[in-house]
């Protein structure tokens, strides 16, 4: 009786830890109003069913009454829960009553399973990866974290296992006491000592099976994809990502940057260098003092934190709660990122001037009026880059008189030369060879870093400063309002595009990636009949698949080391399926190794008993399975006693008729046919494997 309530209480208590990471995530706050309902049940699954339905319906009023009425009338309990689940039935959430009776009956169905196989060791595997593993995708996936109290679970567990394996077994020795304090020494010194390493946003699936190979042909290394920092090493396939980074409300399809990087590598692209100043707007002065903007505003709704803000336009305010917030602006890279972690948010909204261009204003062929570090900045290649893009440059642009001619004629290039969208078979370039070189003369497919990088050096090649951008396409919409659209951004909504500089306009956005029209980046005024029409510059193409098309594969959202060099470590292939599979397999053969096993022995012994020496092999066998049991043969005790106390603990009936057997055989005469003894031996195997 005391084994089985001690039993009990670690299982309750191995129970009661999954409501800390529950009670944070939630409005209840304290614990001890749950514990009735999580200890009674488990506390009295020994006693006979009267008792445990009674103590059970017990606990569960009591904590009812302790989180919902505490100092109220008691039966006001009853009026709390029936509203809430007909509220429930109605299509209505679920409020506290029908959360706290979903967890009462959670606790109590733990409890008859308990009363129903203890002692078992299925059971206490399950309770205990049920726990761990939702603290686990609490820690993993909610603001929660339970770095430190994953130990207690972790250690109730191996107790409630040891209390298990002694309560299967009738004799006990100093092994298994000393065993089981040695695993939960190791188990906390591992936990307490190892290194952390902290998870990201990306971590997933992808992450698992991304393979990882070498240079120069198309690769198999499949990226994920999503937004990411790291560009020093562009190329290569990647696979769709469907998670939701966030959902935005604003007056139209818009594209949101997050950085440009100035630096062409060759192999990618790098920050020449970061300066950020903590101010209270992001202004940029991305346009010309005469093109006209409009004031617009869009609501942010962030499926997790990020460290950076999304934006379009110039002269960016954050509100949160209608509070002006400090920000940090880097006018290096045009980016908008938090003072700090505590910072970030998931709800803001963010005020902006989106421009409105003129087609008198893009024609305009005045001369740069950059700074010396900007025309440096903007017009820089590399040594390394071959001739033949530079000489191909000039060809665009042959015969166009104005530099927004040329940067059109460069931003529909790709489109007019058949260059293929293409997200599997993306080479990445060799030791030796450029990114877009070979994307413009080799292989003529890829996606959006292909193309905006390639329209980026070639406006350069041609004279016209240009920026790589990074950011956003505008998602999926969903109309709610005549002046207010509800988009939802994905991560393969990840996107790169290029802007170059006239001077007048300023920094104007173009699309080369083909299949992606550009509406939303910016939009010109043409005047009608002393009228303004407004209309967003798309680009005519045949397949538009802005929605459906994942944009760029990135390796890390929330790495914000920016790099200023371009090295490239050597990549290495993971056999990820084969290691997979033999882990699966060993899992299968260990979760199942009792059956196995009894299989295994009923078959080896099937044909042998019908020999004496097999009959003898077979005995000696099942007391060895036996000793493990703690069923031990030692010195003074006869096969009778012990046959006798494994019938009585197994309550069957197939022990002694064997030993029997086994006797008369040594000593002289035999009583039991073949069959008898297979049937009785089987009996009992089954019994002793579990």
């Amino acid at each position: 009786m005391m084994r089985r309530l001690i039993w009990n209480a670690i299982a309750a208590s191995v129970l009661t830890c999954f409501m800390p990471p529950l009670l944070e995530l939630t409005t209840f706050e304290h614990l001890w109003s749950f514990l009735p309902m999580l200890f009674l049940p488990l506390l009295l699954s020994h006693l006979s069913r009267r008792y445990f339905l009674l103590g059970s319906l017990g606990g569960l009023l009591l904590s009812f009454y302790l989180i919902l009425t505490p100092g109220a009338a008691p039966w006001g309990i009853f009026t709390e829960i029936s509203s809430d689940v007909q509220s429930v039935i109605n299509g209505e959430l679920p409020g506290r009553p029908a959360f706290a009776l979903s967890i009462g009956l959670i606790s109590f169905l733990i409890a008859y399973l308990a009363r129903r196989t203890f002692p078992n060791r299925g059971f206490v595997f399950g309770l205990a990866f049920g726990v761990i593993g939702f603290i686990a995708y609490c820690d993993t996936w909610t603001d929660y974290s339970g770095e430190t109290f994953i130990l207690y679970p972790i250690i109730l567990s191996l107790l409630l296992l040891y209390a298990t394996e002694v309560n299967e077994r009738p004799r006990a020795s100093y092994v298994r006491p000393l065993s089981a304090l040695f695993i939960m020494g190791a188990v906390i010194v591992a936990a307490v000592q190892s290194p952390v390493i902290n998870a990201t946003w990306q971590d997933s699936w992808y992450d698992l099976t991304s393979g990882l190979e070498g240079e120069g042909e198309p690769s198999n290394a499949i990226q994920k994809v999503g937004y990411g920092n790291n560009d020093e090493q562009l190329g290569g396939p990647f696979q769709m990502d469907d998670r939701e980074v966030f959902q935005v409300e604003s007056e139209g399809n818009r594209y949101w940057r997050v950085e440009t990087k100035d630096i062409y590598t060759g192999k990618g692209w790098v920050l020449s260098e970061s300066n950020p100043e903590i101010d209270a707007r992001g202004f940029f002065s991305h346009f010309g003092k005469e093109v006209k903007t409009r004031n617009e505003t869009a609501t942010f709704e962030m499926a997790r934190e990020l460290p950076f803000v999304p934006y379009n336009g110039d002269n960016v305010r954050l509100t949160v709660d209608q509070q002006r917030q400090n920000v940090l602006v880097d006018p290096e890279n045009q980016k908008i990122s938090y003072l700090d972690d505590t910072n970030q948010q998931r709800n803001y909204q963010i005020e902006y001037a989106y421009p409105l261009f003129t087609e008198e204003q893009l024609q305009t062929d005045e001369p740069l009026d950059l700074s010396a570090d900007d025309t440096r900045r903007y017009l820089q290649l590399p040594d390394g880059l071959p001739q033949r893009v530079r000489d191909l440059a000039n060809q665009i642009v042959e015969g166009e008189e104005t530099p927004w001619d040329k940067a059109r004629a460069i931003e529909n290039y790709f489109e007019e030369e058949n260059f293929e969208y293409n997200t599997e078979e993306v080479a990445v370039p060799g030791e030796n060879q450029d990114y877009v070189d070979q994307f413009l003369f080799e292989t003529k497919l890829g996606y959006c870093d292909n193309f905006s990088t390639s329209a980026a050096v070639l406006l350069r090649a041609a004279g016209l400063p240009a920026r790589w951008v990074k950011g956003f396409t505008g998602g999926e919409s969903d109309v709610i309002g005549s002046a207010v659209t509800s988009y939802t951004v994905r991560n393969k909504n990840a996107h790169s595009w290029v802007e170059v500089y006239i001077e007048g306009p300023g920094w104007v956005p173009l699309e080369p990636t083909v299949s992606f029209d550009g509406a939303g980046q910016y939009t010109i005024d043409r005047e009608t009949n002393n009228e303004t029409e407004q209309t967003n510059p798309q680009r005519e193409t045949e397949n538009n698949t802005e929605t459906t098309t994942p944009n760029r594969p990135q390796e890390n959202l929330l790495d914000e080391e920016q790099t200023t060099s371009a090295g490239q470590a050597e990549q290495k292939s993971i056999p990820f399926w084969p290691i997979l599979m033999t882990a699966l397999a060993l899992l299968f053969l260990y979760l199942f190794r009792k059956p196995i096993i009894r299989t295994l022995a009923i078959l080896f012994f099937r044909r042998q008993i019908e020999r004496p020496e097999g009959f003898r092999r077979m005995y000696r066998y099942l007391l060895r399975r036996l000793d493990k049991k703690g069923f031990h043969y030692q010195d003074g005790r006869t096969l009778a006693e012990l046959a006798h106390e494994v019938d009585g603990y197994y309550e069957t009936y197939a022990m002694r008729p064997l030993t029997d057997a086994y006797e008369r055989m040594v000593y002289g005469g035999e009583s039991l046919s073949a069959d008898k003894k297979r049937e009785y031996f089987e009996n009992i195997i089954r019994h002793v494997e579990g």
